[in-house]
């Protein structure tokens, strides 16, 4: 019973997060996706489904208080995850994808690789967000943390462009979906290694930022490692930056993604 009914919670907020996210957008979300096949604007509102999901599980895994309560308390945070997600959106809008405007790239131009990014947004920050919610932080952690890990992952993809010879913006506007999968999962991954500062219970604001901002860096310094080893060592007889940037090579980007993904799980871990 306790169980159905959280599925049924799920369903209910799964509902309420799609008719909300069409509520925030300029556009109709049921004709682009239904009517006008528009594979990029699905891949975001897959994205922005699967983030209120992993809110939901998150708080679902924190401290119980009997099935009223817990249903109460998991159906506000994922309320609020929601909000919190939308304005990830403008986020990536005005600072991560700063060069172009973002909604014109789903509509107009049906820009999948803006949609696999946005999405990639949603998933590192509702790792963040459901991480903070999980221990008895309450509110303010959740928010404080939600902005600093905003600000993480904007600094990473400005220092993301940096590393690489082609220009990250340009690859993305273009339509470079093996750029959009590899950027997409190096944010997942930093979002994963940021989880590790949030998870277990809050102990003082102090000891939270400092472990977070340790995190951060070891993130910032880690994952272009990780891209540096796929690089030199397992393609050694290929650059990435051209096989990513000039070929478009979407079996390259894959490798890179996983292996940083797979970097961040062992950092979670063993850190």
């Amino acid at each position: 019973m306790q169980s159905l009914s959280f599925v049924g919670l799920l369903l209910i907020i799964m509902f309420i997060a799609k008719w909300l996210y069409n509520f925030t957008t300029p556009y109709d979300t049921f004709n682009e996706i239904l009517i006008k096949k528009n594979a990029a604007l699905a891949t975001s509102v897959a994205g922005y489904i699967v983030s209120v999901a992993i809110i939901f599980c998150a708080v679902l895994m924190g401290p119980s208080n009997g099935l009223v309560n817990d249903l109460i308390t998991v159906a506000g945070y994922s309320l609020a995850g929601m909000v919190m997600l939308l304005m990830s959106r403008v986020i990536n809008d005005k600072l991560i994808l700063h060069a172009f405007c973002n909604s014109a790239q789903l509509i107009e131009k049906q820009n999948t690789s803006t949609g696999v990014v946005q999405a990639a947004s949603y998933i590192a920050s509702a790792l963040l967000i459901g991480a903070s919610l999980h221990g008895e932080g309450g509110w303010a952690s959740a928010i404080v943390f939600y902005g600093l890990g905003q600000i993480t992952l904007v600094l990473f993809a400005r220092i993301y462009d940096l590393l690489t010879s082609y220009n990250l913006m340009t690859e993305l506007e273009s339509g470079n979906s093996a750029v959009a999968a590899t950027f997409s999962a190096t944010l997942i991954a930093l979002g994963m290694v940021l989880l590790h500062a949030l998870v277990g219970e809050f102990e003082s604001w102090h000891s939270s930022i400092t472990l977070f901002v340790q995190d951060a860096v070891i993130g910032f310094v880690i994952l272009p490692l990780a891209r540096l080893f796929i690089d030199k060592v397992m393609f050694p007889s290929v650059c990435i930056n051209k096989a990513v940037g000039e070929e478009h090579n979407m079996s390259v980007a894959l490798v890179e993604g996983g292996v940083a993904l797979s970097v961040a799980g062992v950092i979670v871990v063993v850190l």
